[in-house]
């Protein structure tokens, strides 16, 4: 059950990343590594942890949340404000975005990890412009990005620390 909170932790950390949010990075690891809807003896399709805990009662989830030191709750609790603000449009791209990470071998899924943290460890305006990047290349082919991110131009905007986020954070991006 730890793990999960982990990975809500991420997602709701993830949709800061994505929604502009500049709050710091505290992603912890020990995801399992099974692919989303493999079963999970007998009892379905695996859920995100976001949908676990929304199926939860009100009274699970307080308890759930409770089992968090009081610092990482309160971070918990108001990231998971902000997802349930965000439309439902942005809450499923946000549960996908999870599920293509998932899907992503244990050391790429630590890469991506510890390059959502250098990003949220970067200045707001250079923040912007990685994540700029990634938008403009979520309609590229895998292709089309291995050729971008190879390119002149893309080496000239951004230093080596931050060529190494965007390559690791593209991963996640929708396969075209």
């Amino acid at each position: 059950m730890r793990w999960r909170w982990s990975i809500l932790a991420l997602c709701a950390l993830t949709s800061g990343m994505i929604f502009e949010s500049t709050a710091r990075a505290q992603g912890r690891r020990g995801a399992a590594s099974r692919p989303p809807g493999s079963a999970r003896q007998g009892k379905g399709p695996v859920q995100t942890p976001i949908e676990e805990f929304e199926t939860m009662s009100p009274a699970e989830q307080q308890k759930a949340l409770n089992r968090l030191p009081p610092q990482q709750r309160q971070k918990l609790q108001e990231r998971l404000q902000r997802f349930n603000q965000l439309p439902p449009e942005q809450q499923q791209a946000l549960k996908n975005l999870y599920n293509r990470l998932h899907q992503l071998p244990a050391e790429r899924q630590d890469a991506v990890r510890k390059s959502i943290s250098k990003l949220s460890q970067q200045p707001p305006e250079r923040q912007q412009a990685m994540r700029q990047e990634l938008r403009s290349m979520a309609n590229m082919s895998r292709d089309e990005r291995q050729a971008h991110l190879s390119g002149p131009e893309f080496r000239g905007r951004f230093n080596k620390k931050e060529q190494e986020i965007v390559r690791d954070m593209s991963e996640v991006l929708r396969p075209q």
